[in-house]
């Protein structure tokens, strides 16, 4: 297994625990697992964000287990564009961790940090495999 491989593997498999952890949520009450309102910034509604978190996870899946098995056709023009994509995600993402523990903490999609730290996996997802993508393309 490629040492990229295992860590889009590892990333996709964060993303998993998230997307199971807020269900989850509405029938465990225990002091490890934040209540099911933490996981989400309240933009859509859960069966919408469910719906899309399940579709990105195939996407997750999918394309670590293709570089995994070096079955991924890398190529460079959408290694830039993840890149790009990555770093403008990701550094939203930071700014909104900031903001929310600043001066927008009244603001419930800003003062929520479980789902941007999820956020921020997927933006180093989309980073790792930007990197496989022009490194092998």
């Amino acid at each position: 297994m490629s040492r990229h491989g295992r860590w889009l593997s590892v990333l996709a498999g964060l993303f998993a625990l998230r997307v199971a952890a807020q269900p989850l949520a509405l029938v465990v009450d225990s002091p490890l697992l934040p209540r099911f309102d933490t996981w989400h910034g309240g933009v859509l509604p859960y069966p919408v964000l469910l719906a899309s978190q399940l579709a990105i996870l195939s996407w997750l899946v999918v394309a670590a287990y293709r570089v995994t098995t070096n079955r991924s056709r890398p190529r460079r023009k959408l290694g830039r564009l993840l890149l790009g994509a990555s770093l403008v995600y990701g550094t939203t993402m930071v700014l909104r961790l900031v903001l929310g523990a600043t001066l927008l903490g009244d603001s419930r999609w800003f003062a929520s940090p479980l789902p941007t730290v999820f956020h921020l996996v997927l933006a180093v997802y989309l980073f790792v495999y930007a990197y496989v993508n022009l490194r092998d393309g």
